[in-house]
This record gives C-alpha cells, structure tokens and sequence, in this order.
C-alpha cells in the first residue's frame, strides 16, 4: 500500500482485509509502533504482533465471526468507525498458552466503536469501545484471570 492513501482510505482497507481474516493485509497496514487499546485488555496497550497472534486464535474459535461497519467518520488524522460483530463460539479457543477453552455453541452481538489514528498511511492506535457481550457470554477476561492466578485452567 501505498503512503499517499488518506486516513479514511487506509481504515477502509484495513476492515476490508479484517473482514477477510487476511492478518498479513491487516498487518501491511498497521505502523511498527502500533498499539491497541481497549476494555478486553483493561487498556493495556497491545502491540501488533500480540494481536496478531490474538486474532489468529479467535479466528480458529469463531469461525463464522464477521463484523459490519455502520458508519465511518473521518476527521484529519482521526477515522471513527462503529461495527457490528457477530459470532458462535464452535472451536476449541486457546486463549493463551497452556489455556484451551472448549467451545459453548454460543453466539455473541457486539455493538464496537473504533478510534483509528494514522500517521504517514498507517494506522498507529486503535482505541477499541465494544458492548461486551462477548464477555459477558464466555468470561475470556476473568479465565483469563483465574489461570494467570492460578496457573490453572478454570474447570480443572
């Protein structure tokens, strides 16, 4: 991709390569000092290849998940998105090393909210506000949290 994109063009690539699963495009994309942000994470900063790596193994658990954007609002440096996302939990998700979660069948419907900031045709943050449902649902965050605790799956 080319520098010479504006802001609005890069973000619309991006979700178009998103849509698709193709973490390379996604990646293409996205600046060396990149970060995410976001409630998933208690807004710590995640950077590209740890999402990558994250969404490599969503992927695998919801593959059916897809995500609709509903509007896009474009101001200098700054590209606001909403999406919709959608998904069923029916493979095995391993979340984190030494932690597999066994799929429940369950869908989700988040209602997401995405900053994008670019710089020179490449996004640097996002800043990520999601409904949650999806935790709500599957408690990602607190098995998370119990395992680093623990050291132990949740369940065993």
């Amino acid at each position: 991709m080319s520098n010479n994109m504006t802001p609005e063009e890069v973000v619309r690539a991006w979700s178009d390569a998103y849509v698709r699963k193709d973490l390379d495009a996604t990646s293409a994309l996205m600046s060396e000092n990149f970060v995410r942000l976001g409630d998933s994470t208690h807004w710590t900063p995640i950077n590209k290849q740890d999402w990558r790596e994250i969404m490599v193994n969503f992927f695998a658990a919801f593959p059916d998940w897809r995500w609709d954007m509903t509007s896009l609002i474009a101001s200098g440096d700054r590209v606001v998105c909403e999406f919709t996302e959608k998904g069923t939990f029916t493979e095995p998700y391993p979340i984190m090393p030494g932690l597999v979660l066994p799929p429940t069948g369950e869908s989700f419907t988040d209602y997401d909210c995405d900053c994008f900031e670019v710089k020179d045709g490449l996004i640097t943050e996002i800043r990520a506000y999601v409904t949650n449902e999806i935790d709500r649902k599957f408690s990602f965050v607190s098995k998370i949290e119990e395992f680093l605790a623990t050291g132990d799956a949740p369940g065993n």
